[in-house]
């Protein structure tokens, strides 16, 4: 039984943990299982767990168990060979660039899906006897050259893993994948930490760029839009001149990437903020490598304050300091969209991430926390495809209205904002704050506590003040809204009376009270009623919902 090689990994967080026993046990059962987790979330930690596991396996039953690691990109391929090291799991690498790192006479071999499967590469692959094979990025995993992976491997247990089991065609994954194990939605993420809250601006869906973009008929064989006909969109100065004043308006000095759509592109975005003094580089599949290593090292240390590149990190790169993500780069692929905005959301302390939507993404694929079926794309079918998931996102399906307008130093759309997600989760205090309609302000959001009692919220709006039952929505007024909204609303428990909380307003997400902090009241429990009393103690409301 494959479940009884799952051994508990104390450094794996508890839902690498148990994702790690649900591949196991569905080995039990399948031999190809496919695993989603958002980006950002460990999944190279994960499968290096698991081939610990393997590995230890081997060696009890004193039989070599081969275990073949597939990425496609240089990077991947360099992120697991750091986690395979930091594992103390000796393995070769076969791959191009790599060509003093092979020995064939270790079990663990990290491969590129390029060399393995490469013609002049047969007898090397056939020689290899692997009896797991662990695919990185497995969304690729229905290109030719995978198929051949399974040609020549038909009797091993395989592993896809991928933040985003989706084909723009629709046609799934069951060719080659027996089951998909999805994990739990990012907004779950979110609300336990384990992902960086964010704000998310953008133009309005109902913008002239939007509507440029949307007007595009001419796509490459992999159905997104050419590079041509996006250069002639979006490759202009105006447009570009937005990028730049949304830098300065959000995140002046803060250290981000852009998402560009080509060299030529991003020679432009680089020297136009370049001329702005923005300390910035460009990165593309053209870069020799050693420049990009170096690029990418003075990025981290903080040398550089954007690096601009092509699809050069969408995927296998990792920077948990990173405040802030730009796109200007339209797709019809929800896997680039999920995988680029979510280059930002990896947790580093106290941070939040902000994204620039500077080309109406959202309004086709929705917002980065939206639950997705992916047990419907990894099946596939029409309602899997690009055209039926845009029908799915579009305005009226996200109850999205039309955003007001005006001009900027181009003559361009206005950036709105469209989302902000923040958490707190020190003392046990967590404050959720969410904004999802384009045309309101932040003078118009919800202002919501953590849970008390089991069922109970604290609900500021724009004049009141709310009880709300969180089973059924209804809610019960408590006092007016006297003076400044707040940014969070938080319940500090009050020590003469266990079962009683201090209500108090704030200008910050900080766990502990400022001296700015406002009390607007006090509510305890006596028996099975809830009463709240004001800050001054002269009214007294008992809670009936």
């Amino acid at each position: 039984m494959f479940l009884e090689l799952c051994r508990l990994d104390h450094t794996l967080r508890n839902y690498q943990q148990e994702a790690k026993e649900k591949i196991f046990g569905q080995w039990d059962y399948v031999d190809n299982v496919l695993y989603q987790m958002p980006t950002g979330t460990g999944k190279t930690r994960l499968f290096t767990s698991l081939i610990r596991d393997l590995s230890l396996a081997s060696l009890q039953e004193n039989r070599r168990k081969g275990i073949l690691i597939i990425a496609h990109r240089t990077e991947l391929i360099e992120q697991i060979d750091e986690s395979l090291n930091k594992y103390r799991i000796p393995h070769g690498i076969i791959a191009g660039a790599f060509k003093d790192r092979r020995d064939f006479l270790l079990p663990v071999q990290v491969a590129s899906i390029q060399t393995i499967t490469h013609p002049s590469n047969r007898q090397l692959a056939e020689a290899f006897h692997a009896d797991f094979i662990i695919i990185d990025e497995a969304h690729h995993a229905t290109a030719q050259s995978y198929t051949k992976l399974w040609n020549y491997y038909p009797e091993s247990k395989k592993l896809g893993v991928t933040a985003t089991p989706w084909r723009m065609d629709g046609r799934g994954f069951k060719g080659n994948f027996d089951t998909l194990i999805p994990s739990m939605p990012i907004k779950e993420f979110l609300e336990k930490g384990w992902l960086a809250p964010y704000k998310y601006y953008s133009v309005p869906i109902d913008s002239t760029i939007r509507s440029s973009i949307e007007s595009i008929n001419e796509f490459g064989i992999d159905g997104d839009y050419k590079t041509s006909a996006l250069e002639q969109v979006v490759d202009t100065r105006r447009i570009r001149a937005q990028l730049l004043d949304s830098y300065f308006e959000f995140v002046k000095g803060k250290k981000g990437i852009i998402y560009s759509i080509s060299r030529k592109h991003s020679k432009h975005i680089c020297s136009q903020f370049l001329d702005a003094g923005i300390k910035i580089a460009d990165i593309d599949s053209e870069t020799p490598a050693h420049l990009r290593k170096r690029l990418v090292q003075n990025f981290k240390n903080g040398d550089l304050d954007i690096i601009v590149n092509v699809d050069i990190f969408s995927e296998g790169f990792d920077c948990p300091d990173l405040e802030f993500v730009q796109l200007a780069r339209p797709t019809r692929s929800l896997v680039k969209y999920i995988q680029q905005v979510g280059r930002g959301l990896r947790r580093n302390g106290d941070k939040q991430c902000l994204i620039l939507d500077n080309v109406g993404m959202y309004g086709r694929f929705g917002l980065p926390d939206d639950n997705r079926p992916w047990e419907q794309y990894f099946e596939g079918g029409p309602s899997s495809s690009i055209r039926q998931l845009r029908n799915k996102t579009d305005r009226d399906n996200l109850g999205l209205r039309t955003s007001c307008e005006r001009d900027l130093s181009e003559g361009l759309d206005e950036m709105k904002l469209i989302q902000q997600v923040d958490i707190e989760t020190e003392s046990g205090i967590m404050v959720i704050l969410r904004q999802e309609d384009t045309d309101e302000s932040l003078d118009n959001i919800e202002v919501r506590s953590s849970t008390i009692y089991a069922k109970y919220n604290i609900v500021e709006t724009n004049e009141e003040y709310f009880i709300e039952n969180i089973r059924n929505n209804k809610r019960q007024l408590l006092c007016g809204l006297s003076g400044r909204k707040s940014i969070s609303i938080k319940l500090m428990k009050k020590n003469n009376e266990p079962k009683g909380f201090t209500i108090i307003s704030s200008f910050n997400r900080n766990s502990k009270p400022s001296v700015n902090d406002r009390i607007i009241g006090y509510l305890y429990r006596e028996g099975r009623i809830i009463r709240f009393a004001t800050w001054n103690r002269e009214t007294i409301v008992d809670v009936k919902i």
